[in-house]
């Protein structure tokens, strides 16, 4: 065997059950009459002794039959297909096999998506980006191992060089600016002259202007998730590709160090919390950073990220307004203080945060919450006590937080001392109850704030003072409101059941539908039904029901799996994909359907007049016409957003009583919208609201909805929703 004989490292760098697939797969083109190869990634990372368990086999006949052949062979299963004859072959322990058509490919138009055609191995070949990406091995029995290299792949890996095909290959697809950049860096790839003039040329001309925002994101995701992302986003910084995709994107020599330190934190060199920031999110949040507001809102559009960034981004500037300030004063807040400062933040900010001022005492005071106030508990719980006589209700919240405070900050250290303060406390409670029972008065609301303030200033009095406790002026200055939740129903009938939820999350999180991850989609639903339900919106039971299941369904995954010798276990998961799967291409259907209603709506019979219509439809309102692309959960996740802006109240024993109601708000938005005709959904609550304020104007807008006097429009994936006055007819 010679090591340099490409056929011999074929033979001797694939592993042995990969290696008898591949034979499998070249003996059915044989009998098939035709010629397959793999191809791509795989063969140069073999070539470089790297390992690739992405199997990417080319057929010169029609895939998707071949795939059908061999999912017949060897008891597997065909899944997918795309606009590009491409399918995936899924075997039976779960291995996967893309399968493609040998083609050819021609660019309409400089960044668009190309249109193709059958071809020849050497026409696939060409098609591809760089000379290294553009080998294939032959599979067939007679040729099995043979490398066929056409443009000189292997002589490049040899030299580290990167090398493009073609020209116009960066005009043809400009998103190979972003995948050079990536080999160079994850290979150890140098450039070639030409093809770097080339590319230099394809930034300096704004090529990455014509190519879709999505495929730009797909490809900077990749760059910022690899092992060791920042030698490529140097590059990105220092060609100008970033400001070559959004005017404005300069990062400044700041973020270089920033980048670094993100990147030393996640590598485990100091404890950064549970759970940890996603790598990919928090190098682009870095990137953002020193942006002006209003540049960051035109890359996150530009890039069509989703709801997730979004929110990341909106949370930064909440974070650096709100925050930043107190975190960098010269006293040091009680860890009690930090703990209320930073809990709403995601583990993506609070890295961000240290990495951007390694050694301060910004870093120093988020690293504490990080590795010790985030995981700190109360031993007692709600049921303890409600044993020790606690009424239930709002005392019980407020018992908790006075002791986990205490918690934070070292006045209670074991479950002894927790029940001790919590006697006190309750004991306090009761005896302003009895005052207010002799008085005549039984304003539970009242009471438990009162207690509550009462039993936390007589904890003070016990702890060591500290300079960062508020003095008795500034705490009085600061009023809670208590809101009378309305008795209030509205209900939607557009809005359906617990499977559009189910499309929603998978939507949001960028999911899998074959592949769901049951920890992170469970927690997700349980937490939306939550919140709907302190909405008093309605939950039908097929929400607690689908909730039951999704429980079920994660408990039989995590329990061994006892089945007979050689019968294979079906996936829990499985019934509940096919539901989705099907769901989704009913409502795909009836929006096709409904699509062909609203043209025929155009049409009228001779001698009939088109007015007639438009009185038929004033006296029933379809609420479906006031909700183009945007369902409930589009609408909570706003209200959502909108809550998560409104400041934590601090809980003292003054006590004003401001009522909202449902009707009000109507009235307002109705105003408001017939003086604009149109204005965003995060308009319509208006600044400084309080909470109870937010969710009044949140019924009522739904209820406007319903009777159809506005309606809710997004114009694209993840887009601000805009709240317009319905068209008088």
């Amino acid at each position: 065997m010679h090591a340099d004989d490409p056929k011999d490292l074929f033979l001797s760098r694939v592993p042995e059950p990969d290696l008898q697939l591949l034979r499998a797969l070249g003996a059915l083109a044989d009998e098939r009459g035709t010629t397959a190869y793999v191809v791509g990634g795989v063969v140069r990372d073999l070539l470089l002794g790297l390992p690739n368990y992405d199997m990417d086999v080319v057929v010169e006949t029609d895939a998707p039959d071949f795939a059908e052949a061999a999912a017949a062979l060897l008891g597997g299963s065909v899944k997918a297909r795309t606009r590009f004859g491409t399918v995936v072959l899924v075997l039976p322990e779960g291995r996967k096999v893309d399968l493609a058509t040998a083609r050819s490919e021609v660019y309409e138009r400089p960044g668009a998506l190309p249109t193709v055609t059958p071809g020849t191995m050497e026409s696939d070949l060409k098609r591809r980006d760089f000379t290294v990406n553009s080998m294939a091995v032959v599979l067939n029995p007679d040729g099995f191992g043979t490398l066929l290299d056409p443009f000189g792949g292997r002589r490049d890996l040899g030299e580290r060089i990167l090398r493009v095909l073609t020209d116009v290959s960066f005009e043809d697809d400009p998103t190979r600016i972003l995948r050079g950049v990536r080999f160079c860096a994850r290979f150890g790839l140098s450039i070639e002259p030409g093809t770097e003039a080339l590319l230099r040329r394809a930034v300096d001309e704004r090529r990455t202007g014509t190519v879709s925002g999505e495929r730009l994101q797909n490809e900077l995701k990749l760059i910022l998730s690899g092992d060791d992302p920042w030698p490529p986003v140097f590059r990105l910084i220092d060609w100008g590709i970033l400001s070559g995709i959004v005017e404005g994107w300069e990062p400044t020599m700041a973020v270089r160090a920033t980048i670094v330190e993100v990147d030393r934190l996640l590598s485990g060199a100091d404890e950064i919390g549970d759970p940890a920031p996603e790598r990919w999110l928090t190098l682009f949040a870095a990137l953002l950073q020193p942006l002006a507001p209003a540049v960051r809102e035109r890359v996150v559009e530009r890039l069509s990220m989703g709801r997730r960034v979004r929110r990341l981004v909106g949370e930064l500037a909440e974070f650096e307004r709100d925050v930043l300030p107190a975190l960098s004063a010269d006293e040091s807040p009680l860890p009690s203080g930090l703990h209320k400062m930073l809990k709403r933040f995601s583990s993506e900010t609070l890295l961000l945060a240290r990495a951007a001022a390694p050694g301060s005492p910004i870093a120093e005071r988020v690293a504490l919450y990080s590795s010790r106030l985030l995981g700190t508990a109360t031993e007692l719980t709600g049921s303890d006590l409600a044993q020790m006589g606690v009424p239930e209700g709002k005392a019980v919240g407020r018992i908790l937080r006075v002791l986990l405070d205490a918690r934070l900050d070292g006045d209670v250290s074991s479950v002894e001392e927790e029940r001790t303060l919590a006697r006190n406390l309750a004991e306090t409670l009761t005896r302003s109850t009895e005052t207010d029972s002799v008085a005549g008065e039984s304003n539970t609301d009242k009471v438990v704030p009162e207690a509550h303030e009462m039993a936390h200033e007589e904890l003070l009095e016990e702890r060591p003072v500290a300079a960062t406790v508020p003095d008795a002026a500034s705490v009085s200055e600061q009023k809670p409101m208590l809101v009378r939740r309305p008795i209030y129903e509205v209900r939607l009938d557009t809005f359906e059941g617990p499977l559009d939820l189910l499309l929603h999350l998978i939507r949001e999180h960028e999911i899998d539908i074959y592949d769901i991850p049951l920890a992170i989609i469970t927690e997700q639903y349980l937490e939306y039904i939550s919140f709907m339900e302190s909405l008093d919106l309605a939950l039908a039971g097929e929400f607690l029901e689908m909730a039951a299941t999704l429980i079920r369904i994660k408990v039989q995954m995590l329990l061994p799996k006892e089945t007979d010798a050689g019968e294979e276990e079906e996936d829990p998961r499985q019934q509940l994909v096919r539901k989705l799967v099907e769901y989704k291409q009913f409502k795909e259907v009836a929006g096709a359907l409904s699509s062909k209603e609203e043209e025929r709506r155009e049409h009228f019979p001779r001698g009939v007049d088109p007015k007639s219509y438009a009185d038929l439809e004033e006296e029933e309102v379809d609420t479906a016409e006031f909700l183009r692309d945007v369902t409930l959960f589009d609408l909570v996740d706003g209200l959502r957003e909108v809550l998560s802006r409104v400041p934590e109240r601090v809980d003292v024993h003054s006590v004003d009583l401001e009522e909202f109601t449902v009707e009000a708000q109507i009235d307002h938005i109705r105003t408001v919208v017939s003086e604009r005709g149109s204005l965003p959904f995060t308009e319509v609550f208006g600044a400084g609201a309080s909470r109870s304020q937010l969710i009044a104007t949140f019924m009522a807008l739904l209820e406007l909805i319903r009777l159809g006097e506005v309606k809710a429009v997004q114009t694209r994936n993840f887009g601000d929703i805009e709240i317009m006055a319905r068209a008088k007819e």
